[in-house]
């Protein structure tokens, strides 16, 4: 029976997500202007979905038939961006796509002749890393959505219109092999939640390390900016905490 105080209190204690509370940060080794701009001018997205190939298989021999599934089909991922006055967003994926079979849509009289116009390039040499970050009413990261080989696929139109007063946007459509889901508490990650490491290399200098799920691992010396950002404050601060506890025990192990 339907119980309204029970939807109340449900939504009282986990809350309800915001649409509007994301960003999408693209990674591409061949990017050529500043992606963290490109990333805070993704104003629509869509978080990733996927679907269940199956085949139809009768366990016996009467009643009805079964799907079966036997693989999954990662559906692809679209990308609304506010274009800058100089269309450099555009300028951005236009030239990744140019990386990935030379369109023509440049003229590069310095290039070798094996990149020639619609020449194919290799996969592993253009595909790149789409990150959504989904966040509470607070603030605080809550999930995230890793997007693995990925690629522009559709470089959408910019409409035009002289009649019009609103603001230019350019939809890019990803193509991804699969995607990885990680949550706030990383209860769905066994065994790839928040770590910590640390060695003593030669000389008595000791090195800690930092594994962030979803980002690999994060070094004392030197923590990589992309992390950092993903990373909730919780998270940062827990990290922190640990690295400084981690270093103060081994230098007393050590004696250092």
């Amino acid at each position: 029976m339907f119980n309204v105080n029970k939807l109340t209190s449900s939504i009282s204690k986990t809350g309800v997500a915001q649409a509007s509370h994301f960003d999408v940060q693209i990674s591409y080794s061949g990017g050529s202007i500043e992606e963290r701009d490109l990333n805070m001018r993704a104003d629509s997205a869509n978080l990733p979905g996927r679907t269940m190939m199956t085949m139809e298989h009768k366990f016996t021999n009467y009643g009805p038939i079964n799907k079966v599934p036997y693989s999954q089909v990662y559906g692809d991922f679209t990308v609304s961006f506010l274009l800058s006055e100089d269309l450099r967003e555009k300028d951005y994926f236009e030239k990744w796509h140019d990386a990935m079979v030379n369109t023509g849509a440049y003229e590069y009289t310095s290039r070798p002749r094996s990149y020639s116009k619609f020449n194919t390039r290799y996969f592993d040499d253009y595909v790149g890393t789409v990150i959504v970050r989904q966040y509470g009413a607070a603030g605080n990261l809550r999930t995230i959505h890793k997007l693995n080989e990925a690629y522009p696929l559709l470089i959408g139109e910019v409409g035009m219109d002289w009649s019009s007063g609103d603001l230019a946007k350019l939809q890019v459509t990803f193509a991804y092999r699969n995607y990885e889901y990680i949550t706030e508490d990383n209860s769905n990650q066994p065994g790839l939640g928040l770590g910590f490491s640390f060695n003593a290399s030669r000389g008595g200098r000791l090195q800690a390390g930092l594994r962030v799920p979803g980002f690999g691992n994060v070094s004392l010396k030197q923590p990589p900016l992309g992390a950092v950002v993903a990373a909730s404050p919780q998270l940062i601060n827990q990290g922190i905490q640990g690295l400084s506890n981690i270093v103060n025990k081994g230098k007393s192990f050590f004696k250092i």
